[in-house]
């Protein structure tokens, strides 16, 4: 694929944080194995303490608004084609500027999305909305104190109240062998045919951060002034018994030949550099989530049995401590390097928003996109409200591997102290 070359990028007034400010060792080998899903399925979520399908969500962001509603001190009115969409992103604080778009039959309202009616996906630090044009529902999943991720959904008919109804029925994807058998997030890379069906194999198609570029976004519709490639905006074709896509580069949705309306859209844009943050976040999120559930059920085995039950346990919650450094530590990423990857101002400002800034500077949320996605060798997530869920038992252990890492990084270990709870004791 080629598209026009652009040497735009975000320009900032404070001294910028280029990838060679930092430097941090990785913790072992076997970093992608590691983030990818367990061959043995565990399904922690669905044993004591968690029993998820039968636990109440806990005090998650969707919980709060909808107590707002019901007092009325909140409404969500209903605005055009969107509906209750730019309202809801407006009360999460989600910015217009994530969003991405998919045209390929994965999701759970997937008898509404082809090429010419594309679902558009919008994200903040904690929480992820989906809107199809036209769908009968928003579809939300949140983090949740109590359950790690919750999905939900919202009506659209302006004539029904506002409210926010849980939907277990996403886990049938939302926690399966792609996830790691454990309630996550997914995003999915696939040859999809005219009509927006999957076609060929579909069995290595859960994108995450080690993904290489160019077998990236098959089935999405990707706009980017940069020179980055990926099977955005192609329909499959079968060449010679393989599925195969020949994209083709847009700077706006307007460039791209497809049947769907971009006026129907609140931005003009399906952007790269948002695509590849939310790739990051996701992957990040999911090993966070992962290593939650897992440590609460070995800390309630461990509390259950004899002594050398607490020490499998301990143990165990070494080993997934190691997991969530390396979920952190983005080295696996592929390169960027001179591939011209601009961001959007207005996307990169909500996103830093979202994190503490020093100062000087310094910020997890700085993005590079010269050779990786952030400045920073150490991800944003370990500030992030995910983190933040871990048992203490668990987050202790990565604080104590930070602490050795970042000893020689003062900047980064002065922003740690700062703003990590737990970091400078």
């Amino acid at each position: 694929m080629r598209v026009a070359r652009s040497a735009g990028s975000l320009r900032e007034a404070r001294p910028r944080l280029g990838p060679r400010a930092f430097r941090l060792a990785l913790v072992g080998g076997g970093l992608s194995a590691l983030l990818a899903a367990p061959a043995v399925a565990q399904r922690h979520f669905e044993r004591a303490p968690i029993l998820y399908r039968t636990t109440a969500a806990g005090d998650n962001v969707l919980e709060r608004l909808q107590r707002r509603l019901d007092a009325g001190e909140l409404e969500l009115p209903a605005s055009g084609r969107s509906g209750r969409l730019l309202a809801l992103l407006s009360a999460l604080d989600v910015p217009v500027a994530s969003q991405t778009l998919v045209w390929s039959r994965t999701a759970l309202q997937r008898h509404r999305v082809g090429p010419a009616n594309a679902r558009a996906l919008y994200f903040g630090p904690d929480v992820y909305v989906a809107w199809v044009p036209g769908s009968a529902a928003l579809e939300l999943a949140v983090g949740d104190p109590q359950l790690g991720l919750v999905f939900y959904t919202l009506a659209q008919d302006p004539a029904e109240p506002a409210r926010f109804r849980r939907d277990d029925s996403c886990l049938s994807c939302h926690a399966s062998e792609r996830t790691g058998d454990e309630p996550g997030l997914l995003l999915r890379s696939v040859f999809a045919d005219a009509e927006g069906h999957v076609r060929g194999g579909s069995d290595d198609d859960a994108m995450q951060r080690h993904t290489p570029l160019a077998e990236r976004w098959g089935g999405w519709l990707v706009t980017s002034a940069g020179t980055v490639p990926h099977r955005g905006n192609g329909i499959a074709e079968r060449v010679d018994g393989d599925w195969r896509v020949v994209s083709q580069g847009a700077r706006t949705l307007a460039d791209l030949q497809a049947p769907f309306v971009a006026a129907d859209y609140p931005r003009a844009t399906s952007d790269l550099a948002v695509l590849t943050v939310l790739l990051a976040q996701v992957t990040a999120h999911n090993a966070l989530l992962r290593a939650g559930y897992a440590a609460q059920v070995v800390q309630a085995q461990a509390a259950a049995g004899d002594e050398a039950a607490r020490e499998r346990s301990q143990r165990r919650l070494d080993e997934l401590a190691h997991d969530v450094l390396l979920a952190l530590l983005p080295q696996d990423e592929p390169s960027l390097r001179g591939l011209e990857l601009p961001v959007e101002p207005a996307f990169a400002a909500a996103f830093a928003r979202g994190f503490p800034r020093d100062d000087d500077g310094t910020s997890l949320a700085t993005f590079d996109l010269r050779e990786r996605t952030f400045a920073a060798p150490l991800g944003p997530w370990v500030l992030s409200p995910a983190f933040a869920r871990l048992p203490e038992a668990l987050r202790e252990r990565v604080r104590t591997g930070l602490r050795e890492r970042c000893a020689a990084q003062p900047r980064l270990d002065r922003h740690l102290r700062a703003h990590l709870p737990g970091y400078a004791d």
